[in-house]
């Protein structure tokens, strides 16, 4: 069974992407996992963001205490989030409201994932340039761990060709080469801050 920390390192990922990917493998975690993210995703939309602004139409029962309706309207609101992240002019109709962050912080409410961090993360990435000898060896620690983790995976996967690899493996082992260059662009960039800081000191 799939679970949430055997994860890509989401390099190059859009958010929705990422938010994708979580609530794609959130039904492997627990009976109902669906039902329940859309159910918290309606509540967090519609609370926060009045009627006459939302992009999204969600399907509210008139009585909530009906659970026939409800769970009639939840069907139907998990067609709309299917729909939203399946389909790019769908999701550019609602990109104002920024559906997603609902879903995601939907998900992180029941499921406590972290996606909320990793999304921080990538909108405002730290921007820290090792330059002390224990951040250096940190810096060279996680690069030989990210390289090493992606050329051992491209030797499993780039055997016998890539047409019998499935499109989940291929996503990730993608997902780890951009995390090494990444990493490899840390290198360059503490050279370069080094570089920079001994012109200025002339």
């Amino acid at each position: 069974m799939k679970v949430f920390s055997m994860r890509p390192s989401f390099h190059g990922y859009s958010s929705s992407s990422i938010v994708k990917w979580y609530y794609e493998r959130a039904w492997n975690t627990m009976n109902g996992a669906k039902r329940a993210i859309i159910a918290k995703t309606v509540d967090l939309y519609t609370s926060e963001i009045a009627e006459a602004y939302r992009t999204v139409k969600f399907n509210i029962p008139k009585n909530p205490e009906d659970g026939d309706e409800f769970l009639q309207c939840n069907k139907k609101n998990i067609k709309v989030i299917d729909d939203f992240f399946a389909d790019n002019s769908v999701r550019s109709k609602h990109f104002r409201d920024n559906l997603e962050i609902f879903v995601a912080r939907a998900i992180d409410d029941i499921f406590d994932t972290g996606i909320c961090e990793i999304l921080k993360q990538k909108l405002f990435p730290e921007d820290l340039i090792p330059h002390t000898q224990d951040q250096l060896d940190e810096l060279l620690t996680e690069t030989n761990s990210s390289y090493t983790a992606a050329v051992n995976d491209c030797v499993r996967v780039f055997r016998n060709g890539l047409t019998d690899d499935s499109e989940e493996d291929l996503q990730i082992l993608e997902s780890k080469l951009l995390s090494a260059r990444q990493m490899l662009d840390k290198n360059v960039g503490a050279i370069e801050h080094e570089l920079e800081r001994r012109k200025t000191e002339k």
